[in-house]
C-alpha cells in the first residue's frame, strides 16, 4: 500500500524561495570577491616590499594603497596583520612606526603569483618606490626610541644607519618624557644636519691655526 501526498506551493511560497537562493548566490560571489580582494592587497604589499630597496613602514605602504583607492585602512591593516601571521613578512617596531619587510617565503610566494596583479598596478609601485626614495631611504636609515631608567629620567637612543652599517649612534638621558618624544620626533627631520654638523666639527679641522 503506498501513500502519496501531492503538496502545491503558492506563488508567495516560490517567490521567497527563488528570492532566498538569490541572495545566497549573490552573498557568495560577495564572499569570493572579499576573499581575492584581500589576496590581491597582500600581493600588492609583498610586491611593494620586495621592490623596495629598504623595509617599508606601515605609513609609506598605506599612503599608496589609500591614495590610490586601492583599499581600505582596515583591509590594510588587516592585510598585513594576516601577512605577518603566516610568516610572510616581519615586521619591527620603534618609538612611532613599523618597519615591514619580506621573508624569504614572502618572495617565493610572490614569484608564484606575481602574474596575478595587473601590471599597472606594478607600475604604480614602481613609480612610487622611485618618487619617494629619499623619503623611504631617511624612514629606515634615521631611527629613535626612548625607554624610562630607574633614576627618574628617559634614555633616548638615537641611530643613523646606511645599508647595513650604522653610521651613528648616540644616547642621552633626558629629563622628561615629552622630551624624549620630542626629540624622537625630530630626529628623522633632522638627522642629516645634525650628523654632518658632528662629522664637519670633528673630522674637518677650522680651529684658528
Amino acid at each position: 500500500m503506498f501513500l502519496t501526498v501531492s503538496i502545491t506551493f503558492g506563488a508567495n511560497f516560490v517567490r521567497e524561495n527563488v528570492q532566498i537562493t538569490l541572495f545566497q548566490i549573490t552573498l557568495r560571489r560577495f564572499n569570493y570577491m572579499a576573499s581575492n580582494a584581500m589576496t590581491l592587497y597582500k600581493l600588492m604589499i609583498l610586491y611593494m616590499l620586495n621592490s623596495s630597496n629598504y623595509p617599508l613602514t606601515n605609513a609609506r605602504i598605506s599612503e599608496f594603497m589609500l591614495q590610490k583607492g586601492y583599499a581600505t585602512y582596515f583591509n590594510l591593516q588587516t592585510a598585513l596583520s594576516e601577512l605577518a601571521e603566516t610568516g610572510l613578512i616581519v615586521s619591527e617596531n620603534t618609538m612611532n612606526s613599523s618597519f615591514f619587510k619580506s621573508t624569504e617565503e614572502g618572495k617565493r610566494t610572490l614569484d608564484l603569483l606575481s602574474n596575478d596583479i595587473n601590471q599597472s598596478i606594478k607600475n604604480e609601485i614602481k613609480s612610487y618606490l622611485s618618487d619617494n626614495f629619499k623619503t623611504i631611504k631617511r624612514d629606515i636609515s634615521a631611527t629613535a626610541n626612548y625607554k624610562a631608567s630607574g633614576s627618574g629620567d628617559y634614555i633616548v637612543n638615537l641611530n643613523i644607519n646606511e645599508y647595513r652599517t650604522n653610521l651613528l649612534s648616540l644616547s642621552m638621558s633626558v629629563p622628561a618624557e615629552n622630551i624624549a618624544e620630542k626629540i624622537c620626533t625630530e630626529w628623522s627631520k633632522k638627522s642629516d644636519d645634525i650628523y654632518a654638523l658632528l662629522f664637519n666639527s670633528l673630522v674637518l679641522d677650522k680651529s684658528p691655526q
